[in-house]
């Protein structure tokens, strides 16, 4: 079914309620949610809510506040990991940015950004001294950040890594710039650790730096 303004915005992507929203050749429809075979497994499940409630809570923060969140969409365009641009709305940012905030235990922002996302990662390091994976960095090292870690091994030298088949590796403090042990290697091979710095304040997040170490 075709509709106009889904979710009180321009455009919108995702399942609320039992609807299944997105956009087709640039037509607006939605459609009855299917559900997937089986349950998932708990982290997905949790994933699922965090992005259900920050899509409820989208409707309820006032024409005003939608409209500041699709001028940001629209001064603010991004590109993925691969560099390929990607076209976010301003409900995209705000689901986006809140179920960050939820995952730092921080409290929800309803109103658009005012400061740029974080710079990326400075001076990072991936290395092996004694049989397990260590990250260093230069900056960021105080404010009020953490660092976010993805991480994928072992896999073939010749294989590019890629962060759709990480996983997540858990938060850092950025004044523990000295070094982190994020893996523990159990089989030879390679290893790569994807980084990016979060503002624990709005929630916007910095592109994405990786490198590797090879397990023994």
């Amino acid at each position: 079914m075709k509709v106009k303004m889904p979710m009180f915005s321009v455009e919108a992507r995702g399942t609320v309620g039992g609807l299944t929203y997105n956009t087709w050749r640039g037509i607006n429809y939605v459609k009855t949610a299917t559900s997937p075979t089986g349950q998932g497994t708990a982290a997905r499940l949790v994933a699922q809510g965090l992005l259900i409630a920050a899509a409820k809570l989208w409707a309820t923060i006032g024409n005003a506040n939608r409209a500041a969140w699709n001028q940001w969409a629209t001064d603010h365009p991004v590109t993925n990991w691969t560099g390929t641009p990607e076209r976010l709305t301003g409900m995209n940012w705000f689901v986006r940015c809140n179920v960050t905030l939820a995952r730092l235990g921080q409290a929800a922002v309803l109103t658009a950004p005012t400061a740029a996302a974080p710079d990326p990662i400075v001076g990072f390091a991936v290395t092996n001294p004694a049989d397990y994976i260590q990250v260093a960095w230069s900056a960021p090292q105080t404010g009020s950040y953490k660092l976010d870690w993805f991480g994928v091994g072992p896999i073939s030298k010749g294989i590019t890594p890629k962060i759709q088949r990480c996983h997540w590796l858990g938060f850092q403090n950025p004044a523990d710039f000295a070094g982190a042990i994020l893996i523990t290697p159990s089989n030879p091979g390679r290893y790569t650790i994807f980084g990016r710095v979060i503002s624990t304040i709005s929630g916007l997040s910095s592109t994405w730096v990786s490198g590797f170490a090879d397990g023994t």
